[in-house]
């Protein structure tokens, strides 16, 4: 073996430190493309689109061109619109025969997010298309709720207030879609679990209107009411009349007895104070039933 000089010294290996990666910006190429070349969305996120829809922009675009170019991908020998389907529709209307695009190199992930970014901050996409097209791009890129609320930018609640729109009762979400009603009176009565309920206070919504508040507040005393005694029908045979008389005998929140309809009233109470009032009524009840005949 050889030994070493004292004054060598052993050199540091130099290693370089990794630079972060710098998120990747598609390649963009603006080009002038015949409309014949040119694709729908394999699955638009819009299912609304009629000539009546699109009137405004087709008359636009027949006085100006399309002013903002459409924005498209290669697809084999062909391109695909990722941003613009309102465009090309009305420009297919308007009999253009060739349009401007930017033609973005991205991948299937991008793309998909490029479409939400351009339909949600344009002209209103109906609520059951935004949740059915979530449910799409969740399926399609294997992600999750929160994944998908991250790439859009969106909160959490946000997403899955969308995705719940997929068990909306039918009238419902048709009120949604047509702007009969808005999304946050939506929400409150989809939480109502009785389908002929939710169609009842629906119709009621729609002709009188209603607030998220008032909603919320519908949903709870019907809710309150599941929690209150049921009517106790009894029925009893007059030996004058010779007549068998059913009553209704309604009990009362506090102390559980039965009363005719003309000695009860209506009652408003909040969740929380009803279940003091059940607490307290099954505490009567234990104590009456521990008292001896001295007692009483």
């Amino acid at each position: 073996m050889f030994n070493k000089k004292p004054n060598d010294k052993e050199k540091p290996v130099e290693t370089e430190t990794p630079k972060p990666e710098e998120p990747v910006t598609p390649p963009i190429e603006y080009k002038v493309i015949s409309l014949d070349l040119i694709d729908d969305p394999e699955r638009p996120m819009r299912t609304d689109l009629t000539p009546e829809s699109v009137a405004d922009l087709v008359l636009s675009i027949k006085q100006m061109g399309i002013i903002e170019p459409l924005i498209v991908f290669p697809k084999s020998d062909r391109y695909e619109v990722i941003a613009g389907h309102r465009r090309r529709y009305a420009a297919e209307l308007a009999k253009l025969v060739e349009v401007p695009c930017h033609v973005h190199q991205a991948n299937k992930e991008q793309i998909e997010m490029m479409k939400i970014h351009e339909n949600m901050y344009r002209a209103a996409v109906r609520p059951s298309d935004e949740m059915m097209h979530f449910k799409y791009i969740m399926t399609r890129l294997k992600i999750s709720p929160t994944k998908l609320a991250q790439l859009i930018g969106k909160s959490d609640p946000y997403v899955s207030e969308r995705l719940a729109i997929a068990d909306y009762e039918l009238e419902l979400r048709e009120a949604l879609d047509s702007n009969k009603i808005n999304f946050s009176v939506a929400k409150e009565l989809a939480r109502l679990g009785d389908r002929g309920k939710t169609i009842e206070y629906l119709r009621y919504a729609i002709q009188n209107g209603l607030t998220q508040s008032g909603a919320k507040q519908w949903v709870s005393d019907y809710k309150t009411s599941l929690l209150t005694p049921k009517q106790t029908p009894v029925t009893t045979y007059d030996p004058n009349t010779g007549d068998f008389l059913q009553k209704i005998y309604y009990p009362c929140i506090r102390c559980n007895d039965k009363n005719e309809i003309q000695d009860v009233v209506p009652v408003y109470i909040c969740n929380p104070c009803l279940a003091i009032t059940h607490k307290e009524q099954n505490e009567l009840e234990i104590k009456k039933e521990l008292q001896t005949p001295n007692d009483l």
